[in-house]
């Protein structure tokens, strides 16, 4: 009697820490219910820098899909953010007891520049990704749309258990990483003189518009993210301490939205003065968004900094010939970096 209890109560934990509830239920004794088997799905966004749920506002719609042991479709769900957000809220999955994987994109909409290559595939292989791009007068393939966000999730073959005498809820979660990143590059002119928007342009080049069921980035040609907003503005800066004098810097920004960015990946930051046809500024995007990862966690791997930050903020300093001044460094995400100061442009 004592072996069956301590066998139950280690069950009872094991269910409990699978997120597996079990009750009393039963077809011999007419007082119990029949046995019910109910299974669902939670939605977090928690990898991100501030470690915590962010899906409530993420405000996309879901879709899954789940394959079972042979690798064959064995159920789809969607739903809207509306119904998802809500406190409490888990999707129900429609499956037989047994072992099942899932994959889900969250984001995808009607004329959305990433595109499914199918919402009724034969295998989770088929469920790829591709950013649609333009073709320019000049022959180079670009994006200048601001990307709606974009979620990735993977959950590991799971066993889904049955009771013949006992109910039966089994919750698993869908942990999502969102795939597209905000890029603001900033141009300061140190004099303070204007800088026309005419004057400059900006791409990042890169080749990572197609990705796998599994979020790696296919092989692609490389092509050009171009700003989707451009703005002009003066910033007044107060003088030092005691003084009431004050600077006004002018700035240019650019705006662009990218697809996921790996960090074996040569993406390139462009900045071209266009009345002479010249880069003033060219540098390995990906070498330089690490370079500030440091303040936020050195164990952090630099896969995992990129995943989790989704803005970067880029600011470079304009000398008086409008050439990149070097000796005032680059802020990213508000950090100092200097450079070296023989570094070509």
């Amino acid at each position: 009697m004592i072996r069956q209890i301590i066998r139950s109560v280690t069950a009872g934990a094991l269910y409990a820490a699978a997120g597996i509830w079990l009750a009393g239920c039963g077809m011999v004794n007419d007082d119990l219910q029949p046995c019910t088997v109910s299974y669902n799905m939670k939605f977090v966004y928690d990898y991100n820098m501030l470690y915590a749920d962010a899906f409530p506002s993420s405000n996309v719609p879901v879709y899954v899909w789940g394959f079972d042991a042979d690798g064959n479709l064995a159920w789809s769900g969607s739903d809207t953010h509306e119904a998802l957000s809500k406190s409490g809220f888990s999707m129900p999955i429609d499956i037989e007891p047994g072992t099942y994987e899932f994959v889900a994109w969250c984001g995808l909409v009607q004329d959305d520049p990433f595109r499914l290559a199918t919402y009724i595939p034969a295998s989770k292989e088929e469920l790829e990704v591709t950013l649609t791009t333009m073709k320019g007068s000049d022959g180079i393939s670009y994006s200048d749309t601001d990307l709606p966000p974009l979620y990735h999730g993977y959950i590991e073959p799971t066993e889904f258990i049955s009771n013949p005498v006992g109910n039966v809820r089994q919750d698993v979660t869908m942990h999502l990483m969102k795939d597209t990143k905000t890029v603001r590059v900033m141009l300061q002119h140190l004099d303070g003189s204007p800088i026309e928007q005419r004057d400059f342009s900006t791409v990042i080049m890169d080749n990572n518009s197609h990705l796998a069921w599994n979020n790696d980035v296919l092989p692609a040609s490389e092509f050009e993210y171009r700003p989707w907003f451009v703005n002009y503005g003066q910033v007044v800066m107060p003088g030092s301490r005691g003084s009431r004098a004050t600077t006004s810097v002018a700035t240019l920004l650019f705006e662009l939205t990218t697809s996921r960015l790996m960090a074996d990946h040569d993406a390139v930051l462009a900045i071209h003065r266009n009345w002479d046809d010249r880069d003033v500024v060219r540098i390995p995007l990906i070498d330089y968004l690490l370079l500030v990862k440091g303040h936020y966690n050195e164990r952090m791997s630099d896969q995992e900094y990129l995943d989790r930050m989704d803005e970067f903020n880029i600011v470079f300093f304009i000398d008086r010939n409008s050439n990149w001044y070097t000796a005032s460094g680059i802020l990213i995400n508000n950090w100092t970096v200097v450079p070296p100061q023989n570094e070509g442009i």
